[in-house]
């Protein structure tokens, strides 16, 4: 799923809890690394500002092996060991305050499993290179990227319309 859009799926579920922007920006805390990646992308010169809008999924990996610390930082965030810690530490008390966000960091490793096939992540990293690959992705043909498109904004859309409605009959009383 694109980043973004975990941000939106986790703000609609979350959006009456007073922490909903922890949630919301942890729900896309393993993907920031990718805005590394295209900063770094830029500052070297290797493509410009008007291509940022044809990057896709298929670019972006073609370019990790170009710089490995991407990959690493993806391991580390995409990995249900890591986020465990994270999680096990937020239940002491001086860490309980950003629960909320370390939770919409596991929203976001439990979407990819379920959205990532071929390219799937490695969920036991460091422990164990295994990966779970769904029969589902978002961005590779093979794999009914087409139609979970189609699922995804039909929803995305139906639940935008919802919230705008709500917001409307809100603002009217």
């Amino acid at each position: 799923m694109f980043t973004l859009h975990h941000g939106f799926w986790i703000y609609f579920f979350t959006r009456k809890q007073a922490k909903v922007w922890q949630y919301v920006l942890g729900s896309m805390l393993p993907d920031y690394v990718y805005v590394g990646l295209i900063l770094a992308l830029l500052y070297n010169r290797q493509i410009q500002w008007n291509e940022l809008t044809d990057i896709d999924p298929t670019m972006m990996m073609s370019l990790l092996p170009l710089y490995p610390w991407v990959v690493k930082i993806d391991l580390f965030f995409h990995s249900v060991v890591i986020w465990g810690i994270g999680l096990a530490l937020t239940f002491l008390p001086v860490l309980r305050h950003v629960q909320a966000f370390v939770i919409g960091w596991g929203t976001h490793i439990l979407i990819d499993s379920l959205t990532h096939a071929a390219h799937a992540n490695f969920y036991l990293y460091p422990l164990s290179m295994a990966a779970v690959h769904s029969p589902v992705s978002y961005w590779e043909m093979q794999y009914f990227s087409r139609e979970f498109k189609w699922v995804n904004y039909g929803l995305m859309s139906l639940v935008a319309l919802y919230l705008i409605y709500q917001w409307w009959k809100t603002k009217r009383k």
